[in-house]
């Protein structure tokens, strides 16, 4: 078996290299190599070779994973650039009611400057080894499906301790093309990160929920956070002494930006798509995950919303986990649209008629295949109520969500640490007291009493619930005395589970009551995860054979690679798209009201766009936003976007509308991403912000300095086309345009 899975994956790649379909695809990094004539044909300057390889100075290594986010190095002083809304939660706990951060935007004006970013850690691809062998022999030897996911998993733990023992490393087994491939990654972590630049949530969220996922977009959603480490370049928790990490390779910020038809590509952390999902689990996820999904977060957004109105230091509190409800919300409502409009569940009922006719074919162990996966699909739909309240725990109310970490914390201290559950071991420790700090900081007993009621409300329809998790009195439990640092500390350290139960805190009682549910709630999942380990490469194996298009794995949070082009679309019959938008289509949606309040100095800026030396010739303004074909999903937020020759030209951070559901299915004519332009960034940082550090940092300040360009834009007729300025433009505008790039640039001789 092992041998024919193997055999399954140099199939997979083979067909996914010499597939003509252009644009679809998140590719592993050792198949980047396998996309050459692609590459060249769609207009990529640089060898395979240059993004992924042996070589340390590989353009992918400088991509970054920041807390499901991605990111990327664009500076030798360890400069990331990442999304407005993944450093969302550090700055709104960085933030008090006398100085808020997600308001009023920050700026380090020096490196002194720069403070702690809470929560943020930063991940950088090291080693990737093959482990394919040693997992797939368990899996065949071992018939209990139970026994065969907890012997597996031991394994992969055993196999991340001796990865961390070399070193200050982090490792994870991450499986492929559903198990029948796994892989040892091995990444440097840098835990000492600060913040340098973002700008206020008014701009770098414009729009809010009415735009998310939406096209035109006019966000600026970036933001700009150091890497330090210690002085002999070991990465650290924070501490005054340390200083920037300068990467080996980072991101060359572009001085050109990107116009129509422009290839470009993504690379990034993609969090999970299910394009290969058999079905029966595609019509599940459509007639029952994505509807409770909905009503269940559209009711914990209005209670804390609710509770929140006329409170400012209760906003604050509540605002990342807020924004992160209404984002899986809406992404849920555009899955379900997403996939009707596609008729997807009509094609994969087609495909999995074929494939049971070719299993039935095949016989032996194949022919058992679609009944294996028609049973797992039904355990999953009889679990699935009360696994997601199980892990909404830990979006919900704080004070339980604490206890029942402690508790967690402390009960499986008793075993080995190999056999502890995952988030609990040792190496879990830094992580886990972060999240409990972040209990700490949002806790608010009136949201917290809200948000024990509605979901004790949903657990009493869940059958075989405990009756504790049914009758307890919330207001008893979120009015805890639980919540205060050092009693959570002291706690914390001991990891004692004796003390924790003789406590007469009742949210740790509750916790107690709760743990034994959510452990069974944990084996019945791994008994799944075991069937799964068997079928999932089989149905692989038979998927190729009638599924056309090129084949790579599902997204997993690993390092990826997209290809693209910047194009428009038709949203819908008699409407096209176009693929930038400007600061005149910002300016144009400002109301004064929220989500769509600009501030006045940025509006003040805006109008003198064009004559600014950020301005692009095509479009005749600054651009702000831009569409491509790139394949991301969730986890691609941050993800650094580059052109032909390899150099940043902007951040992905969303989809459109119609793209959400590509998560089960590409389709070229709509699946497009959306990226924040680097010259709007440039734009903000110069004629907004009023201060240049950073751009001399990017190596842009020479640049900008020069106010003509051998490689600029040039019109019809080969004549360097001017900044700003279009070639149907009057005299005197091209003139004042002209006049207004040459004060800027005699201002910057100045100052530089």
């Amino acid at each position: 078996m092992a041998r024919r899975a193997q055999m399954v994956l140099w199939c997979a790649a083979m067909i996914g290299a010499s597939s003509g379909w252009a644009d679809e695809g998140q590719w592993m990094p050792e198949q980047v190599r396998t996309l050459a004539p692609q590459l060249k044909k769609a207009g990529f300057a640089l060898a395979p070779d240059a993004l992924w390889s042996s070589s340390p100075d590989a353009l992918m290594r400088a991509v970054i994973n920041l807390r499901g986010c991605s990111g990327a190095f664009i500076t030798g002083d360890g400069l990331v650039a990442t999304n407005h809304h993944c450093a969302y939660r550090a700055l709104q706990e960085a933030s008090t009611v006398r100085e808020d951060l997600l308001t009023n935007g920050f700026y380090a004006a020096t490196r002194a400057d720069e403070r702690p970013a809470p929560g943020l850690t930063v991940k950088m691809v090291q080693n990737i080894a093959e482990v394919t062998d040693e997992l797939r022999a368990i899996i065949e030897q071992e018939q209990d499906p139970l026994a065969r996911a907890e012997k597996v998993t031991r394994r992969q733990k055993e196999l991340v301790a001796a990865c961390e023992a070399k070193g200050d490393v982090k490792c994870e087994v991450a499986p492929f093309y559903r198990g029948a491939r796994y892989q040892l990654i091995t990444y440097t972590e840098f835990r000492d990160i600060r913040l340098v630049y973002a700008p206020p949530t008014r701009v770098g969220n414009f729009g809010g929920e009415v735009d998310n996922w939406m096209w035109p977009r006019h966000s600026a959603d970036f933001t700009l956070v150091r890497a330090y480490v210690t002085p002999d370049g070991s990465p650290a928790a924070f501490d005054n002494a340390n200083v920037p990490h300068h990467p080996r390779v980072f991101l060359t910020p572009s001085r050109e930006g990107v116009t129509k038809g422009d290839f470009v590509a993504t690379m990034g952390y993609p969090g999970q798509t299910n394009r290969y999902l058999s079905a029966v689990e595609v019509e599940r996820h459509l007639t029952q995950v994505f509807p409770y999904i909905i009503e269940l977060y559209q009711e914990w957004i209005r209670i804390q919303e609710a509770a929140a109105a006329g409170d400012k230091a209760r906003e604050l509190k509540i605002a990342g986990r807020v924004r992160s409800l209404a984002n899986r919300e809406k992404n849920s409502r555009g899955m379900v649209d997403g996939i009707v409009r596609m008729g997807l569940l009509d094609k994969r009922k087609l495909e999995d008629a074929a494939l049971a006719a070719l299993a039935s074919k095949k016989g032996g162990d194949l022919a058992g295949v679609p009944a294996a996966l028609q049973s797992w699909s039904d355990q999953n739909r009889a679990a699935f109520k009360r696994d997601l309240l199980l892990r909404m725990v830990r979006y919900g109310a704080d004070a339980l969500a604490l206890a029942v970490h402690l508790v967690r914390w402390a009960h499986e201290a008793k075993k080995p640490d190999v056999e502890r559950a995952e988030g609990y071991q040792d190496r879990d420790r830094d992580d886990l007291w972060s999240t409990l700090e972040r209990h700490l900081k949002t806790y608010d007993p009136a949201v917290d009493t809200a948000l024990l009621a509605s979901w004790q409300k949903h657990v009493q329809t869940v059958a075989g619930a405990p009756e504790a998790a049914q009758a307890f009195a919330p207001g008893r439990i979120a009015k805890s005395p639980l919540m205060v640092e050092a009693t959570v500390r002291a706690l914390f350290e001991a990891r004692d589970e004796d003390a924790l139960r003789a406590s007469k805190v009742r949210a740790l009682a509750l916790a107690f009551a709760l743990v034994p549910w959510i452990e069974q709630a944990e084996a019945e999942q791994r008994a799944r995860d075991g069937v799964e380990l068997q079928v999932g490469p089989a149905y692989f194996q038979l998927l190729q054979e009638v599924r056309d298009g090129p084949v790579y794995p599902d997204a997993n949070g690993t390092l990826r690679f997209s290809y693209a082009t910047v194009r428009g679309y038709s949203p819908k019959d008699g409407l096209y798209a176009t693929p930038q938008t400007t600061l005149r289509g910002m300016l144009a949606k400002h109301t004064g009201q929220d989500p769509f309040d600009l501030p006045a100095k940025l509006r003040k800026k805006a109008p003198l766009g064009p004559t600014t030396f950020w301005a692009d010739p095509r479009l005749g303004d600054v651009p702000v936003c831009f569409l491509s074909s790139s394949d991301t999903t969730g986890g691609n937020s941050g993800s650094p976007v580059i052109n032909r020759r390899g150099e940043l030209v902007g951040f992905n951070f969303d989809r459109v509308w119609e793209n959400i559901a590509g998560d089960f299915g590409y389709d070229i004519s709509r699946s497009r991403n959306i990226s924040v332009d680097v010259r709007y960034m440039y734009w903000l940082l110069d004629e907004v912000q009023g201060d240049t550090r950073l751009l001399e940092e990017m190596g842009l300040l020479s640049f900008a300095d020069k106010p003509a360009r051998q490689d600029r834009p040039r019109d019809d007729a080969g004549a360097p086309v001017k900044a700003g300025c279009r070639q149907a433009d009057p005299v005197w505008v091209c003139g004042g345009l002209a006049l207004g790039a040459l004060l800027t640039w005699r201002r910057r001789r100045r100052t530089s």
